[in-house]
């Protein structure tokens, strides 16, 4: 692999500009907890998901979905929309923690994303993956992966887009012809070894003679980025020769848990996309919704395959969610209300918190017990994130300082 091939992987998989500013060489793997954040791109509506509107009879004029009321399933404390969901939760019953009723405060959809994954419609808020990747010190290699959706880091931390396992193998054997086969290094014998020597005695001479900040800056990361590269080809050892392309989030899912298990990786954004359903709304968002909650059981599936799944911080929701009734083209549009999917470590699950009217308005919470209160509080995404931010140990943490967020609540504990 040519020199240009080398720069063209590496930029593709997001490798390039800032490197994480604390890898150290021979670090010891990152051994979790690993966050996991799936976001349903496009606005899902919850009300056919976690927070189910059903019809009282055939005569209701303007129904806030097709289905039935006394068709609603329960599952433990869970109520679901009778579309076909019903097995993630059954199968994580006590594990897993909804939040309904979450503010959004919008229904743009850049500004909700940015609002539901950072906790404020501010621009220039990193994501939560972004924070609590770069508040890991020492930083392992590649941090934060990205598969889309909001993912802006505020220059804490660089994100990577690691999809192409062929990818992965180039950049992590660069010297050699055939990543596959260890014998095929294009210089001889202990070449390899003594050119990153050289390499490294070169940057140490000149990381020693650079009297500006900003260059000597520079020569700090590319020591840094050099010395991940240890870090990489761990990775290679977890991966599947070839990725699954049944399902978008298990694809996903294989690259991140491969990462996760080398111990080079903190956080990662899943995307799985076809929520703004503002027409033929039943059938799409149905669709929608089964994929993503197949891919959610396939995530922890891989998860339990690398023998992490203890260790996997689950945190599921959308920019928005969808209206109380139909337009005239059978969908539904933008709705300011949303709710979240959250389990792992630390998370106390087999639980409800918030809720909304039948008209999908937010109930307000008492800011101490969670329970209904007309003179409570409203949960929004800024508490949420507040919430999180405790959860994780980085409220105080310097990197998440300087952007504030809402108030905690006991909502996670």
């Amino acid at each position: 692999m040519n020199r240009r091939r080398l720069l063209q992987l590496a930029g593709a998989a997001g490798l390039t500009g800032l490197w994480p500013r604390a890898a150290r060489a021979g670090a010891a793997p990152y051994e979790g907890p690993f966050y996991v954040l799936v976001q349903a791109g496009g606005g899902w509506d919850t009300t056919m998901l976690c927070d189910p509107k059903g019809q009282v009879t055939e005569d209701d004029i303007d129904p806030v979905n097709h289905f039935f009321v006394d068709e609603i399933e329960e599952v433990g404390p869970f109520r679901l929309a009778p579309v076909g969901i019903s097995a993630f939760f059954e199968r994580f019953r006590d594990d897993l923690l909804v939040i309904n009723g979450i503010d959004c405060q919008t229904v743009s959809h850049v500004t909700g994303e940015r609002n539901t994954w950072s906790g404020s419609p501010d621009t220039g808020m990193p994501s939560f993956g972004a924070l609590v990747s770069a508040a890991v010190r020492p930083r392992p290699a590649l941090p934060y992966l990205t598969n889309g959706g909001y993912d802006h880091t505020a220059g804490l931390i660089a994100p990577t887009r690691l999809a192409d396992t062929d990818a992965i193998r180039e950049l992590a054997w660069p010297h050699r012809l055939d990543v596959d086969d260890p014998d095929s290094a294009w210089l001889a014998g202990s070449g390899v070894d003594r050119l990153a020597q050289a390499r490294a005695d070169r940057l140490a001479r000149l990381r020693g003679a650079a009297s500006l900040p900003r260059v000597a800056r520079s020569h700090d990361m590319l020591a840094e980025a050099r010395a991940s590269d240890n870090e990489l080809a761990r990775v290679v050892d977890y991966l599947p020769d070839a990725l699954d392309g049944s399902n978008a989030l298990l694809q996903q899912a294989q690259v991140a848990m491969a990462c996760f298990k080398a111990g080079v990786t903190v956080a990662a954004n899943c995307h799985i996309g076809g929520f703004d359903t503002h027409g033929d709304h039943d059938a799409l968002q149905t669709t929608a919704l089964v994929a993503l909650m197949d891919g959610l059981g396939h995530i922890m599936d891989e998860a339990e395959r690398q023998g992490i799944a203890d260790q996997i911080v689950l945190l599921v929701s959308s920019e928005f969610g969808r209206t109380p009734s139909y337009n005239d083209t059978d969908g539904k549009d933008h709705w300011s209300v949303t709710s979240m999917l959250a389990m792992g470590p630390g998370i106390r699950g087999g639980r409800v918190v918030g809720a909304t009217t039948d008209g999908v308005v937010a109930e307000s919470v008492d800011p101490v017990t969670l329970a209904l209160d007309p003179d409570g509080v409203n949960i929004t995404a800024a508490d949420v994130h507040a919430s999180l931010r405790e959860l994780t140990g980085i409220s105080a943490d310097p990197v998440a300082v300087p952007y504030p967020v809402g108030s905690p609540l006991p909502l996670f504990t």
